[in-house]
């Protein structure tokens, strides 16, 4: 064979193994791709759960704090009924 020839395959066969090579990094983006968009889905799936729960955590902390308050004045107001009927007394 020629070199002409041969140079001529030689370059043939490196446009196919670099076409080869772009087709197998456009698969490999496809599938990082998908594995991103799953991956983003369930995140953003896990950030609502979490919004959800911290709702609720916020609201039976505010339950607790009013009745917390609630029982606080309950006994205050007892111990000065208390200390107003022990001064009455003497």
């Amino acid at each position: 064979m020629s070199d002409e020839k041969t140079n001529a395959l030689a370059i043939a066969e490196l446009k196919g193994d670099l076409k080869a090579m772009r087709a197998e990094n456009e698969a490999m983006q496809s599938r990082i791709d998908v594995s991103l968009a799953r991956l983003s889905a369930r995140l953003s799936e896990d950030a609502a759960k979490r919004d959800v729960e911290a709702a609720k955590r916020d609201a039976e902390a505010a339950k607790r704090d009013k009745n917390l308050l609630m029982a606080i004045t309950g006994l205050f107001v007892a111990a000065t009924t208390i200390i107003i009927g022990a001064i009455a007394v003497l």
